[in-house]
């Protein structure tokens, strides 16, 4: 690894930012949660999770909003992480267990061969980390009240500014985002089960009404047919 020099220039600021649009961004002092886990930007997933929930297709993008160019060590990176906020009450487990997290392809596209680390210009930003296709956060059981905090997903960053002429400052900049995640109700979607689709009825075949002209056209032809009968007699 290139010599990296000690640098007096003040250390600016560079963030991740989560790349979801379930989350919504929240003060850090709107929940002990977020102070009590050193978050630096912190969000609040949109929907209460409840028993059964799964968080997966998770991602972090680092954002270089400094003057300077940032660099990336991935010795240095710790891997996201899942804290239960209410162990007695509330069991997460991670599919697979160990190898959940990898650094995608987008990270890979700015490595720098010279320094030996990720480099992110100055007004870029790139996807630095993302769960696996197949990962996932279950919530096994939740027992806590809806609206109370159930899990904090932690991501924490890592970086060191490059100053104008090549340097590498040995301070770094550590930068925590969290998103908190609270008990929920399931929403129960009316099941429309397929069925037969019922076969119209022939309409009912209606009998012609009767009148008194009816009645007199029977008459007519009995007596026809009477005088017919007593003619065909004389004959025989």
């Amino acid at each position: 690894m290139k010599a990296i020099k000690l640098l007096t220039v003040v250390s600016v600021l560079t963030f991740s930012t989560l790349s979801a649009s379930a989350y919504t961004t929240v003060k850090c002092d709107t929940d002990p949660a977020f102070a009590a886990n050193s978050c630096n930007v912190c969000f609040l997933e949109a929907k209460g999770k409840w028993e059964g929930s799964n968080l997966g297709f998770l991602k972090d993008e680092w954002i270089n909003n400094s003057t300077s160019d940032k660099i990336l060590y991935k010795v240095e990176q710790e891997m996201p992480k899942m804290i239960n906020l209410s162990p007695s009450l509330v069991e997460w487990t991670q599919t697979p267990k160990t190898e959940f997290w990898e650094y995608p392809k987008s990270l890979n596209d700015i490595y720098d061969d010279e320094n030996e680390g990720y480099v992110l210009a100055k007004g870029k930003k790139v996807t630095w980390i993302q769960s696996k296709k197949w990962a996932a956060f279950t919530l096994k059981k939740n027992k806590v009240a809806e609206g109370k905090n159930i899990g904090l997903l932690k991501y924490n960053l890592t970086t060191h500014n490059i100053s104008a002429n090549g340097d590498i400052n040995t301070d770094w900049d550590e930068h925590t985002e969290c998103v908190l995640y609270k008990s929920g109700k399931k929403v129960e979607k009316a099941v429309v089960v397929p069925g037969k689709k019922a076969t119209p009825k022939a309409p009912a075949k209606k009998l012609p009404k009767t009148g008194p002209e009816h009645y007199i056209l029977f008459i007519l032809l009995s007596m026809i047919l009477a005088f017919w009968v007593m003619k065909l007699r004389k004959k025989a």
